[in-house]
């Protein structure tokens, strides 16, 4: 020790011989070693740790805490961990410890789903969770917001997020069978699946996306239509019955068709979520735009059962508008009821008919229809189907009907009306029942009878006089007829040739002709001696 308390350093440290070193036991090796493992394996799982998230479903059906997994295109990315109510009772939330390579996936737009044996229009999915069990299915968002709660879908999406291909959107007024997986056919190829459906926010239609596949997609363009192909379309009007059908899938399942009307020349490809209208049928889809439309109205004097909204008015065989709706009306004036029937006319149905050179029509159908109505122009109902009974409206020229004041400012314009053919039969039908209940039945029927019981006693009469002939007249008869026979055998036996009354008609059969000689010898003698008859014969000389 030095003099100021310090200790030496010779005395603190052994002398060595060569530099100084710190030598430990190999035995400290070996938790060295350990400590050195665990912190590198803790800093692995730190590291491999990722973010805990929340998924909200509906029931926790299939799902169990520790044994469910996370998996995205069949990669595991996470575990539940928990399962717990929500606040509201309603709903279930999963606790989830997602990966650490996941968490770019955890973004605004994520969708999770229970992927578990389903039986639905596009099929039977999930089989392969029968032996593993089910797990949780994630669909990646393209969002950038990172998120830690999610709400699950109930129902697999129809497609996810990196399939190729365009969404359509489709106005429809009525959903038909689809549903969410029904099939979209073009030319009768599957080309797409409904993806989503809801109804508008009005409650007056239902919008529906559909999802194109690619490389059909570029198929779709401003021309292109779709319709119903669902099931069986039977339609029955004047030209008879249509039946229309898809395949056997579609009639179960229901469908979109799609095309392009013929003659088509767009060939531009629609952008995604472009909006079309789904009508009924291919029919409709097909028809030409019809533009500008007019809207009338028409009173009818008779029954209006027969005729329905979307009923056909044509002009001579030609269809220019339809039927939109029948009300009731009530005349306090007249104190009687109304019957108006609205209907729309397309006058680009009837420009688009006139010839080319002639004077451009009105530019309102009013006025147009205001001079056909001064020539008898008038509407009349008419059967379009014996079979059921439909009605349509016809146009047409009746000069010889009642002068009719057009009120063309009026709107909707008044169009004048006739009755219709079945009200004339109907009118004729009850004139003949009117002139047959005038018809003097009762003496009719009165003189019958009174006719008919004479004839009764004068086939009484008769079968009495009948049965007298049969009972007198002929026994009598065949005894006469018996006796004339043995008459004609005695008259056969006289007149045989062996017998003597043959031999005594032969011999005065002779005398008779030698008397006939001698009268014809004196007639001879008398004409050349007619003084014979006073002097009497004379002798000649020898």
């Amino acid at each position: 020790m030095s003099e100021n308390g310090d200790f030496e350093a010779a005395d603190a440290l052994p002398a060595t011989s060569g530099p100084n070193r710190m030598r430990l036991p190999l035995v400290w090796l070996v938790p060295i070693l350990a400590a050195i493992i665990g912190g590198w394996i803790a800093v692995r799982a730190i590291l491999d740790h990722g973010h805990y998230i929340v998924v909200t479903f509906i029931d926790a059906d299939g799902i169990e805490a520790g044994k469910t997994k996370v998996r995205y295109k069949n990669v595991d990315v996470g575990d539940v961990r928990k399962i717990t109510l929500a606040a509201d009772h309603r709903t279930v939330n999963v606790s989830i410890e997602m990966a650490r390579f996941a968490d770019p996936f955890l973004v605004e737009g994520t969708r999770f789903w229970v992927v578990r044996p389903r039986l639905g229009a596009s099929g039977v999915s999930g089989l392969g969770t029968l032996l593993s069990g089910a797990f949780i299915a994630m669909d990646v968002g393209t969002s950038q917001d990172f998120v830690r709660d999610f709400t699950g879908l109930e129902v697999p999406p129809a497609i996810t997020g990196d399939s190729a291909g365009k969404q359509i959107i489709l106005e429809a007024a009525d959903l038909g069978s689809l549903s969410v997986g029904a099939p979209a056919y073009f030319h009768h190829i599957q080309v797409g699946q409904v993806i989503a459906l809801a109804l508008n926010d009005d409650g007056r239609g239902i919008t529906l996306k559909l999802f194109i596949q690619s490389p059909y997609d570029r198929f779709v363009t401003s021309d292109t239509r779709f319709w119903h192909a669902s099931g069986v379309d039977v339609a029955v009007d004047a030209g008879g019955v249509h039946l229309q059908s898809e395949s056997l899938t579609t009639i179960l399942a229901g469908g979109v068709a799609l095309e392009a009307p013929p003659g088509s020349t767009a060939i531009t490809p629609v952008p995604s979520e472009s909006h079309f209208k789904l009508v009924a049928n291919r029919e409709s889809a097909m028809k030409a735009p019809d533009g500008a439309v007019e809207t009338f109205v028409l009173y009818f004097d008779e029954s209006l059962r027969g005729l329905t909204p979307g009923a056909a008015v044509d002009f001579r065989g030609v269809e220019i508008g339809e039927v939109t709706s029948l009300k009731v009306e009530y005349d306090r004036g007249a104190d009687k009821f109304l019957f108006p029937v609205l209907v729309n006319i397309y006058p680009e149905r009837v420009r688009s008919r006139y010839r080319k050179g002639s004077n451009n029509p009105p530019t309102s159908s009013y006025n147009l229809v205001a001079s056909m109505i001064e020539h008898g122009y008038r509407a009349q109902l008419r059967t379009a189907s014996l079979l059921t009974g439909q009605l349509y409206i016809a146009l047409d020229y009746f000069p010889h009907s009642a002068k009719v004041v057009a009120q063309p400012t009026q709107g909707p314009m008044p169009l004048p009306t006739i009755p219709g053919n079945l009200v004339e039969l109907q009118n004729s039908i009850v004139s003949v029942a009117h002139k047959l209940d005038q018809f003097p039945l009762d003496k009719i029927g009165h003189d019958l009878d009174h006719v008919l019981g004479s004839l009764n006693t004068t086939l009484t009469d008769a079968n009495a006089m009948i049965g007298k002939v049969d009972m007198e007249i002929v026994p009598a008869a065949q005894s006469t007829l018996a006796q004339a026979k043995v008459t004609l055998a005695q008259t056969q036996n006289a007149l045989a040739p062996d017998t003597g009354l043959q031999t005594d008609l032969h011999s005065t059969l002779n005398s008779v002709s030698r008397a006939a000689d001698s009268v014809r010898v004196l007639v001879d003698y008398l004409d050349k001696h007619p003084e014979a008859l006073i002097r009497g014969k004379v002798q000649e000389k020898p």
